[in-house]
């Protein structure tokens, strides 16, 4: 997000409001158009492990890998370790939240398929921070069913920070009691 759009954000409180506000975002949709043409997140297709960043199918989990209350420059111990999982085939999708936020990221990886999340936010940071805050350094992954047992056990026995957050739905966009509207009202 740009700083303007970071100060418009500053003030406001009401957070289905700045869910509208996102989705008038020039910003946010030259990023859905460019994933539309290459569903890729960069830093993964540099790294030699291409992978979705799109969610790809209703009822997938998404979780939130690595620390996403604060923010941490080197996230390299953990790349690695999801660059594992990956060719294990246990990870969906993958998209880095450093530049967008979790909230523009789960619009991101909704958009490709034209699906939606409902998710739990936390209790211990405030739903504005959980959602908006662009200084994130977590990565945002969905899973299987049938992997997702597999999945936990790799990155508990690994060490690695690992938070629930919901699932991907049809296109309603929701975060505890709050619907945010569908997809396609960010993305048409």
């Amino acid at each position: 997000m740009n700083d303007n759009f970071k100060k418009q954000i500053e003030n406001m409180e009401d957070l289905v409001e700045i869910g509208n506000m996102i989705s008038e975002s020039t910003e946010l949709r030259e990023r859905v158009a460019k994933y539309a043409k290459k569903p890729i997140d960069n830093q993964f297709e540099k790294e030699g492990h291409p992978i979705q960043m799109n969610f790809s199918k209703k009822g997938d989990t998404i979780y939130l890998l690595g620390e996403y209350r604060k923010h941490l420059r080197d996230r390299s111990s953990i790349m690695e370790i999801l660059y594992d999982a990956i060719s294990q085939n246990l990870v969906t999708s993958a998209h880095t939240l450093e530049k967008s936020g979790l909230f523009c990221g789960l619009i991101e990886a909704c958009s490709v398929k034209k699906l939606g999340f409902d998710i739990t936010g936390d209790a211990e940071m405030s739903d504005k921070d959980f959602l908006f805050r662009d200084k994130n350094s977590a990565l945002l992954v969905s899973v299987s069913a049938d992997k997702e047992g597999k999945f936990v056990d790799f990155f508990y026995n690994n060490a690695i920070p690992l938070t629930l957050l919901g699932h991907v739905t049809k296109g309603e966009l929701r975060m505890d009691d709050t619907s945010f509207g569908f997809i396609s009202d960010y993305i048409s």
